[in-house]
Protein backbone atom coordinates (compact mmCIF):
# COMPACT_ATOMS: atom_id res chain seq x y z
CA UNK A 1 0.00 0.00 0.00
CA UNK A 2 1.74 3.03 -0.82
CA UNK A 3 0.47 6.53 0.29
CA UNK A 4 0.08 9.64 -1.79
CA UNK A 5 0.06 13.76 -1.26
CA UNK A 6 -2.12 15.26 -2.92
CA UNK A 7 -1.76 19.58 -2.62
CA UNK A 8 -4.84 21.04 -1.68
CA UNK A 9 -6.30 24.33 -2.67
CA UNK A 10 -5.48 26.05 0.60
CA UNK A 11 -1.78 24.56 0.37
CA UNK A 12 -2.45 22.06 2.95
CA UNK A 13 -1.36 18.04 2.25
CA UNK A 14 -3.77 15.27 2.02
CA UNK A 15 -2.64 12.07 2.61
CA UNK A 16 -4.95 9.16 0.91
CA UNK A 17 -3.81 5.26 0.72
CA UNK A 18 -4.02 3.55 -2.89
CA UNK A 19 -6.63 1.09 -3.02
CA UNK A 20 -6.29 -1.93 -2.31
CA UNK A 21 -7.79 -5.27 -4.43
CA UNK A 22 -9.18 -7.11 -1.23
CA UNK A 23 -10.48 -4.21 0.04
CA UNK A 24 -12.56 -2.92 -2.40
CA UNK A 25 -13.56 -6.29 -3.48
CA UNK A 26 -15.44 -6.41 0.06
CA UNK A 27 -16.58 -3.03 -0.51
CA UNK A 28 -18.38 -4.18 -3.65
CA UNK A 29 -19.67 -7.77 -2.36
CA UNK A 30 -20.91 -5.92 0.66
CA UNK A 31 -22.70 -3.40 -1.13
CA UNK A 32 -24.62 -5.37 -3.57
CA UNK A 33 -25.22 -7.39 -1.18
CA UNK A 34 -26.74 -4.93 0.97
CA UNK A 35 -28.83 -3.81 -2.84
CA UNK A 36 -29.79 -6.82 -2.82
CA UNK A 37 -31.59 -7.30 0.30
CA UNK A 38 -33.13 -4.18 -0.32
CA UNK A 39 -34.57 -4.81 -3.73
CA UNK A 40 -35.34 -8.51 -3.04
CA UNK A 41 -37.23 -7.21 0.10
CA UNK A 42 -39.25 -4.52 -2.47
CA UNK A 43 -40.31 -6.82 -4.71
CA UNK A 44 -41.59 -8.92 -1.66
CA UNK A 45 -43.18 -6.32 -0.28
CA UNK A 46 -44.82 -5.49 -3.92
CA UNK A 47 -45.85 -8.92 -4.19
CA UNK A 48 -47.16 -9.62 -0.45
CA UNK A 49 -51.07 -10.82 -0.21
CA UNK A 50 -52.04 -8.37 2.76
CA UNK A 51 -51.28 -5.22 4.32
CA UNK A 52 -49.49 -7.69 7.33
CA UNK A 53 -47.54 -9.43 5.21
CA UNK A 54 -46.14 -5.96 3.89
CA UNK A 55 -45.21 -4.94 6.84
CA UNK A 56 -43.03 -7.90 7.72
CA UNK A 57 -41.54 -7.41 4.18
CA UNK A 58 -39.47 -4.70 6.10
CA UNK A 59 -37.32 -6.77 8.00
CA UNK A 60 -34.94 -7.93 5.42
CA UNK A 61 -34.07 -4.86 4.01
CA UNK A 62 -34.12 -2.22 7.26
CA UNK A 63 -32.50 -5.23 9.18
CA UNK A 64 -29.77 -7.21 6.79
CA UNK A 65 -29.86 -5.03 3.76
CA UNK A 66 -28.91 -1.28 5.37
CA UNK A 67 -26.56 -2.33 7.34
CA UNK A 68 -24.46 -4.07 4.70
CA UNK A 69 -24.71 -0.74 2.71
CA UNK A 70 -22.91 1.24 5.59
CA UNK A 71 -20.65 -1.49 6.77
CA UNK A 72 -19.79 -1.13 3.09
CA UNK A 73 -18.95 2.28 3.35
CA UNK A 74 -17.05 2.39 6.37
CA UNK A 75 -14.66 -0.37 4.33
CA UNK A 76 -14.60 1.82 1.75
CA UNK A 77 -13.62 4.69 4.14
CA UNK A 78 -10.58 2.58 5.70
CA UNK A 79 -9.59 1.48 2.10
CA UNK A 80 -9.06 5.28 1.20
CA UNK A 81 -8.93 6.80 4.37
CA UNK A 82 -6.98 4.04 6.80
CA UNK A 83 -8.70 3.75 10.21
CA UNK A 84 -10.75 6.61 11.76
CA UNK A 85 -12.03 5.82 14.51
CA UNK A 86 -15.23 8.06 14.32
CA UNK A 87 -16.12 7.05 11.36
CA UNK A 88 -16.23 3.55 12.64
CA UNK A 89 -18.38 5.01 16.05
CA UNK A 90 -20.80 6.73 13.58
CA UNK A 91 -21.41 3.27 11.50
CA UNK A 92 -21.48 1.40 14.59
CA UNK A 93 -24.27 3.99 16.14
CA UNK A 94 -25.98 3.92 12.50
CA UNK A 95 -26.04 0.22 12.74
CA UNK A 96 -27.66 0.48 16.56
CA UNK A 97 -29.85 3.13 15.82
CA UNK A 98 -31.17 1.64 12.76
CA UNK A 99 -32.27 -1.39 14.23
CA UNK A 100 -33.73 0.35 16.81
CA UNK A 101 -36.11 2.35 15.09
CA UNK A 102 -36.78 -0.74 12.49
CA UNK A 103 -37.96 -2.80 15.78
CA UNK A 104 -39.72 0.41 17.28
CA UNK A 105 -41.29 1.19 13.63
CA UNK A 106 -42.60 -2.31 12.98
CA UNK A 107 -44.42 -2.33 16.46
CA UNK A 108 -46.02 1.00 15.96
CA UNK A 109 -47.67 -0.04 12.28
CA UNK A 110 -48.57 -3.29 13.58
CA UNK A 111 -50.54 -1.73 16.48
CA UNK A 112 -51.88 1.15 14.38
CA UNK A 113 -52.91 -1.56 11.88
CA UNK A 114 -54.66 -3.74 13.83
CA UNK A 115 -56.25 -0.69 15.70
CA UNK A 116 -58.02 0.77 12.73
CA UNK A 117 -60.02 -2.48 12.62
CA UNK A 118 -59.35 -3.17 9.09
CA UNK A 119 -60.09 -6.95 7.57
CA UNK A 120 -55.98 -6.85 7.50
CA UNK A 121 -56.48 -10.24 5.28
CA UNK A 122 -58.43 -8.99 2.43
CA UNK A 123 -56.20 -9.13 -0.82
CA UNK A 124 -54.55 -5.51 -1.87
CA UNK A 125 -54.76 -6.17 -5.40
CA UNK A 126 -58.25 -6.43 -5.70
CA UNK A 127 -58.19 -9.93 -6.35
CA UNK A 128 -61.17 -12.66 -4.38
CA UNK A 129 -60.73 -13.91 -1.48
CA UNK A 130 -60.64 -18.05 -0.92
CA UNK A 131 -64.15 -19.30 0.22
CA UNK A 132 -63.88 -20.40 3.76
CA UNK A 133 -64.46 -23.70 4.65
CA UNK A 134 -68.34 -24.46 6.15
Amino acid sequence: MTITTIAAEAGELIHFNEPTWGLTILTSVLALLGAVFVFVSARAMYLAPDAISQINMLGPATGVGLPLLILANVVHGWNIHGWVAGEFIRAIGAIFLLLVVQAVGSYIMGRTLHATHWDHTAPLSGGQRAKEPK
